[in-house]
């Protein structure tokens, strides 16, 4: 297996739309919230809008992005196929953005999503803040995490 971190593009969009719908869609926390069903099983392309992007293939193939600006540290999307996660993708991306942000990167998450929290958690993020918003036409709780620099 040959797994391989590289800059992203908006040619990227398609795949980036496909693998956030895939992985959104059979998340935990697309169970959760049934209302965002359709959100979630969006496969529709991704805008980069200006925000940087990192694309995580192996062998080759896409399997996971992230989104992030440089000047708030902040990761807007990361994400990984189903059936690939587990084999680093998720981590080297983080490392990825780690390295183009000189301070502490924040990320924002769905309070429903525990495995996606605790995944940051043990990556030596830690919640900040929490705040309720709309989220598809309902209240949803959304967290705050915070990294320093490694």
């Amino acid at each position: 297996m040959s797994l391989v971190i590289r800059d992203g593009t908006g040619k990227d969009d398609a795949v980036c739309g496909r693998i956030l719908g895939a992985a959104a869609g059979g998340s935990v926390y697309a169970e959760r919230l049934p209302h965002a069903r359709a959100l979630f099983e969006d496969f529709s392309p991704l805008s980069l809008s200006g925000k940087l992007r990192l694309i995580a293939e192996i062998d080759g193939r896409p399997v996971g992005f992230a989104d992030y600006t440089v000047a708030k540290g902040h990761i807007k999307s990361l994400f990984v196929l189903p059936g690939t996660q587990g084999n680093g993708a998720g981590t080297a991306l983080l490392a990825g953005v780690q390295d183009h942000v000189e301070g502490p990167i924040s990320v924002h998450v769905l309070a429903v999503n525990d495995i996606g929290i605790l995944w940051y958690l043990r990556r030596g993020f830690r919640v900040v803040d929490g705040w309720a918003e709309p989220f598809e036409g309902k209240t949803a709780a959304w967290l705050k995490l915070v990294r320093a620099p490694q």
